[in-house]
């Protein structure tokens, strides 16, 4: 028995290395193509005021409906059960994918708030408390009130959103100062919080580079 747990405790460290590895090379090439503007076909890429020139200023609420989570009532036993996620900042750190979750919802817990419910692969953002945490739900879910999240339009678009959102902790950080020493970014504030949007062809080039290595993230996951 030892030696077959002490096998899986290797697997799990290797598991681990891996996913740090493919999640670091992907936010390098996001940071590589949409931060230091060095994106394929840059050398001819006019700029202006600082930006290639076709790239926008938009808001996140431009890529899908926000959804700001809550909290069934507790002192309801049967709102908690099995069926749904129910994600809180914990259940985000260190996971690119939200596979599992400290709590879940009953059918119950859902059908008191059905509105909040997130499809897989929305990009959850907490906003309350610790600021800034970012992961995707693997499934149907809910996420408490501290969370704010995009049901994102374009699937394509995924994971330059995901990295973008990413880049946003100090902003969230400081558009939720409340003058107290936790963060609380509101869905007003998080909504409206601007982003810088390339091309549609490298938003669609970066997906097709990098929706492999999520993939193989969330399969290591599973493992």
């Amino acid at each position: 028995i030892i030696a077959i747990l002490s096998r899986y405790d290797d697997l799990i460290e290797v598991n681990s290395k891996r996913i740090k590895l493919l999640e670091q090379i992907a936010e390098n090439l996001y940071k590589e193509w949409f931060v230091r503007f060095r994106f394929p076909g840059h050398k001819e890429a006019e700029f202006e005021n600082g930006l290639p020139k076709e790239w926008r200023i938009k808001r996140l609420s431009d890529y899908g409906k926000i959804e700001t989570g809550k909290t069934p009532s507790m002192e309801r036993a049967e709102n908690y059960g099995d069926k749904y996620l129910f994600i809180k900042t914990p259940d985000m750190h260190d996971n690119l994918f939200v596979l599992e979750t400290e709590e879940k919802l009953s059918e119950i817990g859902h059908s008191t708030q059905p509105k909040k419910l997130l499809p897989p692969n929305s990009i959850m953002v907490s906003c309350i408390g610790t600021g800034g945490v970012v992961a995707i739900n693997a499934d149907y879910g809910h996420t408490n009130q501290q969370i704010n999240s995009i049901i994102v339009d374009n699937p394509n678009y995924l994971e330059w959103l995901f990295f973008t959102c990413k880049g946003l902790k100090t902003t969230i950080e400081m558009f939720g100062a409340t003058g107290s020493t936790m963060t609380n970014c509101s869905k007003g504030k998080f909504e409206k919080l601007k982003i810088i949007e390339p091309t549609e062809a490298l938003k669609i080039a970066f997906h097709n580079v990098v929706n492999p290595l999520l993939l193989q993230i969330k399969q290591l996951q599973y493992t």
